[in-house]
């Protein structure tokens, strides 16, 4: 019987990056994508950090998969990993331990996928998968920008479908493995401890960090006891399907001391950009768009991060990136290619409950 039916996860050349992304994100366990070039032959596989890295080469979702295949073959591991179909159950075995599979490509003879399987298939788990994390929610801010719906109700209690914005997050983590919670408060704390309480309802620990002051995103992790473990930091207002299990394995897989996750921004200039050189024009550049990758509220951090924190004093997360990095201290970029949403202004909130029902 076939682990997954290959013509789901199967593009073309003629395919976009959206294409692939959909594929991956149907695949199931095996969480990759098989392309086939202008002749219809398998070429190559494409996984969840292949794309990431086309994010960060500045591809979007419109751009061809050829794209993703040029930055795969100019990679370390350019060429996927098989084995043929009768290859013995311990053959597939060292592949995946040999080569830190997540997924293995079953050929026939003549070298065309008939299967894929996934690390599971094994029962094999890799560190990312073992090791847990805590989490820390920032709520405290005031939400100036979503008044009036912000005046009798913080803004990560918005509720989107029914729940409160900060809900949907929460429940979210735990379908990822966090067992614990910090939630830093400030404005109308008590909305946010009467709806959550201890947590036990959920099946979580939470703890509750009030600060008499605002202290920013980074002074407010100060507050909380030094981990023994990593700790996953998210802003309470944003909404996003990211699987963070992913997210913790490149943090973990780069041995960073903090994984900041991005996201795509498009900037498009409403006129012609002229380049010239010494008042010759070049060319003209009609309505161009840029992309930049822009901080998405959700960071990893390394236990190591807390010893460099001040105390009681006011330190935004850009600041903790700062001065890591001024330390020597590696600080890495998780582009997030998934739905994502930061509910800051009413237009945001109007989107909301349709992105994510």
């Amino acid at each position: 019987m076939k682990n997954v039916e290959l013509s789901r996860i199967s593009v073309n050349a003629e395919s976009k990056i959206s294409d692939i992304v959909s594929c991956i994100q149907n695949s199931g366990s095996v969480a990759c994508c098989l392309y086939y070039n202008n002749e219809g032959k398998f070429e190559n596989i494409f996984t969840d950090g292949d794309v990431r890295r086309a994010f960060l080469a500045g591809r979007g979702l419109a751009d061809s998969a050829q794209e993703v295949l040029k930055i795969k073959q100019a990679s370390s591991r350019s060429k996927p990993i098989t084995a043929n179909e009768d290859a013995t159950e311990d053959t597939r075995r060292d592949l995946f331990t040999e080569h830190s599979l997540r997924q293995l490509v079953l050929v026939d003879q003549l070298g065309d996928p008939v299967d894929v399987i996934g690390a599971d298939y094994l029962c094999h788990e890799y560190d990312f998968q073992k090791k847990n994390f805590s989490a820390i929610v920032m709520a405290g801010g005031f939400g100036t920008r979503m008044r009036p719906f912000t005046d009798t109700t913080p803004k990560p209690m918005l509720k989107v479908n029914g729940r409160p914005i900060l809900e949907i997050s929460i429940m979210k983590m735990i379908e990822f493995g966090v067992r614990k919670f910090y939630i830093t408060t400030h404005y109308l704390p008590e909305k946010i401890m009467e709806h959550f309480g201890d947590g036990s309802r959920y099946g979580v620990e939470i703890k509750y960090i009030n600060e008499d002051t605002p202290l920013g995103t980074g002074g407010a992790l100060a507050l909380v006891d030094q981990p023994d473990e990593h700790m996953l930091v998210f802003n309470g207002d944003i909404l996003t399907n990211l699987n963070v299990r992913m997210f913790f394995a490149d943090h973990m897989r780069t041995n960073a001391c903090m994984t900041i996750a991005s996201t795509q921004y498009h900037v498009e200039v409403p006129f012609g950009v002229i380049a010239e050189e010494d008042g010759v024009v070049a060319k003209i550049d009609e309505k161009p768009v840029y992309k930049f990758m822009v901080n998405s509220g959700m960071y990893f951090l390394s236990r190591e991060v807390f010893q460099y924190l001040p105390a009681s004093e006011k330190f935004n997360m850009t600041d903790v990136a700062e001065c890591l990095i001024e330390k020597g201290k590696k600080v890495s970029c998780f582009p997030i290619f998934e739905h994502w949403l930061d509910v800051g202004r009413p237009s945001d909130y109007d989107i909301a409950a349709t992105i994510f029902e």
